[in-house]
C-alpha cells in the first residue's frame, strides 16, 4: 500500500510538472504574439522605420523688434529634447524668414495646403486665422489632457489665444509695458520716485513741474514724458475700446473719453513741442512708457555704451486713472496648431513643450527679451538671478514688479477686423491731440466710422 501511494504521489508531481511546462509554453506563446502584434502595428504607423515628420513655422528675430541673436536657440533645444523623448519623430522648420515677411509666408502656406503642423502666430494675424479656420480649435485637446492646467498661465496671456470663447492658440512669450523713470532728473528737481500705486494726478503734477526751458532760449528743452499714448491712458483707466462682440466702438464711454482727454492734457504740457527719443537718451525727459523687451535691450552691452550712462534709471508701473488701476498694455506671441494637421496629438505635445514646460519657458529670460507666460517661472528666484546677471544689480526691474504687471494686465478685445479699426482710430487720435476744439464732435465722428467698419 505504501509503495502504491508513493507511486501515486510521484505521478501527481510528474503531472503537475507537465501542466507547468504547458502553462509556461502558453505564456511564452502569448508574449511572442503580443510582440509581433505591436511590431505589426508599428510597421503600419511607421513603415520600414520611417520617422514621423512634424513641421514647425517660425520667424527670425523676435516680435518686439529689438536685437536678438538667440532666436533659434530655445527652439533648437526644445526640438532636440522632444526628438529624444519621441525617437520616431523628426521636427523640421524653415529658417531665415523675417518677421515682416512672416504673415505673408504663413498665408501662402495656408493657400497651398502646406501649413506647418505647429507655428508661431503674430497678434495681428490671430483674429483672422481663428475666424477663417486656419488654426485648430484646441478645446478638445485641452479637455483630454489631465496634466494641463490653465491656471498655470497669467490670465491675460492665456486669454490672448482665445477667440469666441474657444482656445485657438497657447501663449509662448509676453511683453508688458512699464514706466521708465529718470531718477537723476527727478532728484535734481527734488521729486521722489513715485511708488507703484501712483495716480494720474501724481503723474501730471510731476510732468508739469519738470517741463521747462532750462537754458532760457524761449523753447522747452526738458519734458515730463515721451511716448505716452492715448491707449496707455485708456488701459489704466479701466476703459474698453470695444464691446465684447466687436460690433461697437466705446469711444464715447466716460472711462475712454476721460482717458483720451487726460492724454491730451499731458501732451499739451510741452506746448505742442514734441520731445524726441534723443531728448530721452540725453536725460532731458522724466518718464517714458517702454516695453520690457526694449528695456532689457537698452541695458546690456553694446547698447549701454551709447545710452543711459549719464543718468540713473528705474522702472515702475504706469499711473492709474481715476476709474482704473495701474494697468498697462501687454503684448503676446502665440503658437497654434494647423487645422489640417495629420498629427494632432504629437503637435499638441510639442506645443505644450514650448508653452507649458517650465524648463523651456525659463530659457526665455536667458535667451530672449520677453517674459514667461507661466506664473511660477516669471515669479522665481532663477528668473531674478538671470535678470541681475544680464542687466546689473542696479536694475529697477524685479520679478515682483513683472509678476504684478502681468497679473494686473487685462485682455484686449479680439475680433475679425480689429487691427484695421484700431489703426484707423489711432491715426485720428494723433489729430485730436493737436486740436483745441470740437473734441466731442470729433470723437463721435470717429466712433461712427469705426462702428461702420466693424459691421461691414
Amino acid at each position: 500500500w505504501q509503495f502504491g501511494r508513493f507511486n501515486q504521489v510521484l505521478g501527481n508531481i510528474g503531472e503537475n510538472k507537465r501542466l507547468g511546462r504547458m502553462a509556461l509554453w502558453w505564456k511564452r506563446l502569448v508574449a511572442v504574439g503580443l510582440i509581433l502584434s505591436i511590431f505589426a502595428v508599428a510597421l503600419v504607423i511607421n513603415p520600414k522605420g520611417k520617422k514621423t515628420v512634424l513641421t514647425f513655422g517660425m520667424f527670425a528675430g523676435n516680435q518686439w523688434d529689438v536685437p536678438d541673436d538667440n532666436c533659434y536657440k530655445i527652439i533648437d533645444e526644445a526640438i532636440e529634447e522632444f526628438e529624444k523623448e519621441y525617437p520616431n519623430v523628426e521636427i523640421k522648420y524653415d529658417s531665415g524668414i523675417l518677421k515682416d515677411d512672416y504673415s505673408e509666408w504663413i498665408s501662402e502656406k495656408a493657400l497651398e495646403g502646406e501649413l506647418p503642423d505647429v507655428f508661431m502666430v503674430l497678434p495681428e494675424d490671430f483674429n483672422t486665422f481663428s475666424s477663417v479656420g486656419i488654426l485648430k480649435n484646441l478645446d478638445s485637446l485641452i479637455a483630454e489632457d489631465d496634466d494641463f492646467k490653465k491656471s498655470a498661465y497669467y490670465k491675460s496671456s492665456f486669454q490672448a489665444g482665445e477667440f469666441e470663447n474657444s482656445q485657438y492658440a497657447l501663449p509662448y512669450e509676453s511683453v508688458p509695458t512699464l514706466m521708465f523713470v529718470n531718477k537723476t532728473l527727478l532728484k535734481k528737481e527734488g521729486i521722489p520716485v513715485p511708488d507703484s500705486q501712483w495716480k494720474w494726478d501724481d503723474f501730471y503734477r510731476i510732468c508739469k513741474k519738470v517741463t521747462k526751458d532750462t537754458d532760457r532760449d524761449g523753447k522747452i528743452d526738458q519734458f515730463g514724458v515721451y511716448d505716452y499714448g492715448w491707449e496707455d491712458a485708456v488701459y489704466s483707466n479701466g476703459g474698453k475700446l470695444f464691446n465684447k462682440s466687436g460690433t461697437e466702438c466705446n469711444l464715447t464711454m466716460d472711462s475712454v473719453e476721460n482717458a483720451i482727454l487726460f492724454a491730451k492734457k499731458i501732451h499739451q504740457l510741452s506746448g505742442y513741442q514734441n520731445p524726441t527719443s534723443n531728448d530721452f537718451d540725453t536725460g532731458k525727459i522724466a518718464f517714458r512708457p517702454m516695453k520690457f523687451s526694449e528695456f532689457r535691450a537698452y541695458k546690456p552691452y553694446p547698447w549701454k555704451i551709447n545710452k543711459y550712462f549719464e543718468f540713473e534709471w528705474d522702472c515702475i508701473r504706469l499711473p492709474a486713472g481715476n476709474e482704473g488701476e495701474n494697468q498697462s498694455v501687454v503684448d503676446h506671441l502665440l503658437m497654434g496648431i494647423s487645422s489640417k494637421t495629420k498629427h494632432s496629438r504629437l503637435a499638441w505635445k510639442f506645443l505644450k513643450k514650448l508653452s507649458y514646460q517650465k524648463e523651456i519657458q525659463q530659457k526665455l529670460f536667458s535667451y530672449s527679451k520677453g517674459v514667461s507666460v507661466l506664473k511660477s517661472v516669471t515669479n522665481s528666484k532663477t528668473a531674478e538671478k538671470i535678470l541681475v546677471k544680464d542687466m546689473g544689480k542696479d536694475t529697477g526691474v524685479k520679478v515682483k514688479l513683472l509678476d504684478e504687471v502681468m497679473r494686473q494686465a487685462d485682455e484686449t478685445s479680439k475680433f475679425r477686423g480689429y487691427d484695421t479699426v484700431i489703426q484707423y482710430i489711432d491715426s485720428e487720435m494723433n489729430q485730436i491731440m493737436l486740436k483745441d476744439e470740437n473734441f466731442d464732435e470729433d470723437i463721435l465722428k470717429i466712433k461712427r466710422v469705426a462702428d461702420k467698419m466693424l459691421n461691414e
